[in-house]
């Protein structure tokens, strides 16, 4: 099997993302693409399965970034903390692409499910790296809790705020859950 190089993926991709922020989802066709990216169908295909793809498909580099962010956080710091910062570190790092889905996502809002399904390499490889850690309850329920704050304020976040505006929404979020007030009422 031939090689695929991260940069024609790259290419592809930002030329998707960049004709469907501009004209939405449902405005673009393969051939825009293709023509966009200056490519063959053929070439598109061998990198993507379809238009949902080229939007939510993680970058060939994202594991090894995964593996950065989790290898660098400090030993014994708590799992809690570790995962919100992880969230911070992977958003900060992809903001660019983040913002674009996004833009894309607030026009096409039945695109969102995709995204979910996409995201779950992400914390498979967060729950691999945090096995261990804790009993499998603990992490399943901290790595889950963890999930349903970038979950629930993804669709919240205004992307003209920048990734700044999406690091506000999760930090409320992470403060909201730690609050006494979240148990007690």
């Amino acid at each position: 099997m031939r090689q695929r190089s991260p940069e024609t993926w790259r290419l592809i991709r930002d030329s998707a993302v960049g004709l469907m922020a501009e004209r939405g989802f449902d405005a673009v066709s393969v051939e825009d693409i293709v023509a966009a990216a200056g490519i063959s169908r053929r070439t598109y295909f061998n990198y993507f399965a379809g238009k949902e793809s080229v939007l939510f498909d993680p970058d060939p580099e994202d594991p090894r970034l995964w593996a950065e962010l989790t290898a660098a956080r400090p030993a014994g710091e708590p799992l809690w903390t570790a995962l919100h910062q992880l969230i911070l570190e992977y958003t900060t790092a992809t903001a660019d692409r983040m913002i674009q889905q996004r833009f894309v996502l607030r026009a096409s809002p039945e695109l969102g499910v995709c995204s979910r399904d996409v995201c779950d390499r992400f914390w498979d490889a967060i729950r691999d790296w945090a096995a261990g850690r804790d009993s499998d309850l603990r992490l399943d329920l901290l790595v889950n809790t963890a999930r349903a704050v970038l979950n629930t304020m993804l669709p919240r976040w205004d992307p003209t705020t920048g990734i700044a505006g999406l690091h506000r929404l999760i930090d409320e979020g992470f403060t909201l859950l730690q609050s006494p007030e979240w148990t007690s009422s």
